[in-house]
């Protein structure tokens, strides 16, 4: 692969599947954890006696951002926060669209930055 590694999460597809979110939603949470896991946190709902688990939270920690996708009252509410040493200084809402550009960006970044993670997403990618 060329040295210009991108990874773009899709936002043309999500657009795409905009009628079956939570299903393009798992599929994103899969994808994340499996590319970078020491970096992504996914949060699943726990019901009592019940084996579906469905998705609550996803978290990617990108220093010094941290970008949030959180289920509020049956709607997906994606965030971007400013974190130093543990601590959230400041967090803004976006579009789902802008969340996915900001948040591929952030991690083409990385992996430009990191070869391990960039050796991990060429794979995955490939």
């Amino acid at each position: 692969m060329s040295e210009d590694v991108t990874f773009d999460l899709g936002a043309a597809a999500w657009r795409h599947a905009h009628g079956d979110e939570e299903s393009y939603l798992e599929a994103l949470a899969e994808r994340l954890t499996r590319s970078l896991p020491s970096l992504v946190a996914v949060h699943r709902e726990s019901h009592l006696f019940s084996k579906i688990h469905p998705l609550s939270r996803i978290e990617v920690q990108l220093d010094p951002d941290t970008y949030l996708l959180v289920k509020e009252h049956a709607r997906w509410v994606p965030r971007k926060a400013k974190m130093v040493r543990g601590i959230i200084l400041s967090t803004h809402e976006l579009s789902l669209t802008e969340w996915l550009g900001e948040l591929s960006q952030a991690i083409t970044t990385y992996a430009q930055a990191h070869r391990e993670a960039r050796q991990s997403l060429e794979d995955f990618l490939l």
